[in-house]
């Protein structure tokens, strides 16, 4: 059921709801969803990708600053605001319906900790001062994130809003196998390369159909964990805020890989 529909002069914003979840997606009806909440249970995380960007404590247990660059539904926000209840947070979105759905429809939190800024991100990140514990890169455009966000331009710039051991995270739509998962071996060098030890989470049923893959990269780690240690903190993550999770939410540690060798080559 579409509960509204706005028309920006961005796009066109629909908020569906069903069996008790809550969606948000630009476009009609053959659009992706962008982000959903269960409506009794705001806090739980419904989809797996949101799950899996909750798995950023394991390299950074503690957020003071937090960067959402797109802010859709504004569920990483809210999940920022209750997981690191000192941090301060900013959104960046281009269209500024965007944020006052967020707020009507998802309770996306508007306080003294909170900073909205409506702006093309493309051009206002790189010109930022601020530097950030953690920051997200959830953009989309006809269910692809443009190329300037996975550019190595605009991710040395990312670096630069970054403190040591501060932490990038990115929601993208890419193959993890096969001869069309270049760009995300292409994307994940780059990480590697311009901040730090880079890792991905396919969350998929198979690798070689487009998917949503969370990567993470590290600027500067002080030590660089191993990828089983990683996965036993996002196991301890997941069982100690439990009401974050879904029931199944301890397989999403797992999936867990660095960037390394392409498996195709």
């Amino acid at each position: 059921m579409i509960i509204e529909t706005i028309r920006s002069t961005h796009q066109t914003i629909q908020i569906a709801q069903r069996r008790g979840v809550r969606f948000m997606r630009f476009g009609d009806e053959r659009a992706g969803w962008q982000g959903a909440m269960l409506i009794r249970q705001p806090s739980r995380l419904y989809f797996p990708y949101q799950q899996a960007f909750a798995l950023h404590t394991i390299w950074r247990p503690s957020v003071a600053r937090f960067l959402s660059v797109g802010i859709g539904t504004g569920t990483a926000i809210s999940h920022v605001h209750r997981r690191h209840p000192q941090a301060r947070i900013t959104g960046i979105d281009i269209d500024a319906a965007v944020m006052v759905a967020a707020k009507r429809h998802f309770g996306m939190p508007a306080d003294e900790r909170t900073h909205f800024i409506e702006a093309d991100a493309r051009g206002y990140v790189p010109r930022m001062e601020e530097r950030f514990d953690l920051i997200l890169i959830d953009v989309f455009y006809r269910d692809e994130t443009p190329q300037t966000f996975l550019s190595p331009v605009y991710l040395r710039s990312l670096s630069d809003r970054l403190v040591p051991g501060g932490v990038l995270a990115m929601n993208v739509i890419l193959p993890a196998a096969g001869a069309r998962s270049r760009k995300l071996w292409e994307l994940g060098g780059y990480l590697n390369l311009l901040i730090g030890p880079a890792w991905y989470i396919p969350l998929g049923v198979t690798a070689f159909s487009a998917q949503n893959i969370v990567l993470f990269s590290q600027r500067d780690p002080a030590v660089t964990a191993s990828v089983s240690l990683l996965r036993r903190r996002g196991v301890r993550e997941i069982v100690a805020h439990r009401t974050n999770f879904s029931r199944y939410a301890q397989l999403i540690p797992w999936r867990l890989k660095p960037f390394g060798t392409n498996p195709d080559n």
